[in-house]
């Protein structure tokens, strides 16, 4: 039986470079990381080494834990930057404080359950397939190099700008929670600012929303945002008159929702006119600045304190970086069977180009998280596929339809072919996002936030945590208070 109780840390040659393997009854030679795999000793188990923490690196450790229940020959490691997973749909919830921000994350050592499982939290730096090593840096501040029989990359993406001046420094994501967080905390500000302000100038920028971007994302957030300032003014800024307030949402192309039909993107900009959106079809964002935003070819200006970026995704660069064959936008290139040109690494999720068998045309998969569910599951079945010896099969998957959320109760969505809008939709949009919140746990709070919201609706509370100013942070290291100076003196 392999023992996984604890783990050894080795040094290697350089005292900043640690190598980590369970510990297990093996030789103490074959814990030298410079072993290829294939020469290792066979009593050791397989390791697949999952790379990220999302819906499709996490249902992947799942789906392989319930397949080898009764087998010790095959461990799983995951490695994500934090130490949970985070429910993405529900991030524009966070923000508008329908949801509390701990109920739409996981804790990854939660949602592994074989002793033979690890979930570590740190930063993949480097993968070097030819000795199939993978780098990462932990929270300690040391590197550390994992050996891996089988890698899955399934590292997402992260927030493409474009190459669009100003966006990384003036503009809010829509991506982590952290830029929730952030978000919310700045539409609170600008309320309370323009509440004070008595130049009528800055007060309407202060008042001004701008959301970057038509597709799921951008629309999801614009609705959400748009009804929390609604809430939120009506109650407690009664001084600011609805009027006051200005939104914009930007689009690069000639619709809202271009990932469904026609009429169903149209709807959405209709409602979202209704309530006082300006939507802005065929228009690039030029620049952002501190207090303005410049769109369009003849780069007209508007005035305003908080743009929302939510434009595109790109993957990390490190995929690319790897050597693995890879797309003009730097995605893994993968058979169906989502191998890639190594054949000890497969790619999943938002980093991956998995082609669909039975399109036409060719196209990919789409990378949505209903697609990175189904996906995981034939992954897994494929990995133990190719331990076992045996053939492995091609993706295939029609998606079930597409839904999403414009805010006050309202919904967009085809379903089974179906097109459905207004109450109904955002019903099917809620209850399809509330059937995936992982755990019986997850979904009893879930349910219980949105009851309390219904009842008691938004509060203007900012949580603001400044570590340089609070004692000790997460990095571990307490810092001294500022020092006060009398501006007396």
């Amino acid at each position: 039986m392999v023992q996984t109780d604890a783990v050894d840390v080795c040094h290697s040659e350089d005292w900043h470079m640690r190598t980590i393997f369970p510990r297990r009854r093996a030789p103490a030679a074959d814990r030298d990381v410079g072993i290829p795999a294939a020469r290792r000793d066979p009593s050791r188990p397989h390791r697949i080494l999952i790379l990220g923490g999302g819906f499709a690196g996490v249902l992947t450790a799942q789906e392989i834990e319930k397949r080898t229940r009764r087998r010790d020959d095959v461990e799983i490691w995951l490695v994500n930057r934090e130490n949970f997973m985070l429910f993405t749909p529900l991030l524009p919830e966070v923000c508008s404080g329908a949801l509390e921000a701990r109920h739409c994350v996981t804790a990854l050592r939660a949602m592994l359950r074989k002793r033979s499982s690890w979930a570590l939290t740190a930063s993949v730096k480097t993968i070097d397939l030819e000795r199939q090593l993978v780098t990462v840096l932990g929270g300690d501040g040391h590197e550390h190099r994992l050996a891996f029989d089988t890698l899955v990359v399934a590292l997402g993406g992260e927030t493409s700008t474009f190459n669009i001046p100003g966006i990384h420094e003036y503009a809010a994501g829509m991506k982590t929670l952290a830029d929730a967080f952030a978000l919310r905390n700045r539409v609170i500000e600008m309320l309370e600012r323009a509440d004070l302000e008595a130049d009528p100038a800055e007060r309407q920028s202060q008042l001004t929303f701008v959301v970057g971007g038509a597709g799921f994302s951008g629309v999801e957030t614009a609705g959400e945002i748009e009804a929390f300032i609604a809430r939120l003014r009506r109650r407690y800024y009664p001084a600011i008159g609805a009027d006051e307030i200005r939104t914009y949402l930007v689009e690069l192309k000639d619709r809202v929702l271009p990932e469904m039909p026609p009429e169903m993107g149209d709807y959405a900009a209709r409602t979202l006119a209704r309530r006082g959106f300006e939507v802005l079809l065929n228009t690039p964002i030029k620049e952002v600045r501190a207090d303005a935003v410049v769109l369009g070819d003849e780069r007209r200006e508007i005035g305003t304190r908080t743009v929302i970026w939510t434009g595109g995704v790109r993957p990390l660069p490190l995929v690319a970086e790897s050597g693995l064959d890879c797309d003009r936008a730097g995605r893994a290139i993968t058979q169906p069977t989502m191998q890639t040109s190594n054949p000890a690494v497969f790619a999943i999720g938002d980093c991956a180009l998995i082609p669909n068998p039975d399109d036409p045309e060719g196209k990919p998969h789409a990378p949505t998280a209903q697609n990175a569910v189904r996906e995981a599951r034939r992954l897994a079945q494929n990995i133990l596929a190719r331990i076992d010896g045996r053939p492995m099969q091609p993706f295939r998957y029609d998606p079930l339809g597409t839904l999403a959320s414009i805010g006050h109760h309202t919904g967009v969505g085809v379903v089974f072919g179906v097109r459905v809008r207004g109450l109904i939709a955002w019903f099917m949009w809620r209850g399809y996002y509330w059937s995936r919140v992982p755990g019986f746990k997850g979904k009893v709070r879930v349910a219980i936030d949105w009851m309390l919201g219904a009842l008691f609706g938004s509060d203007p509370v900012q949580l603001k945590v400044e570590y340089d100013e609070v004692g000790l942070g997460p990095s571990g290291v307490r810092r001294p208070r500022r020092r006060f100076i009398d501006p007396r003196s």
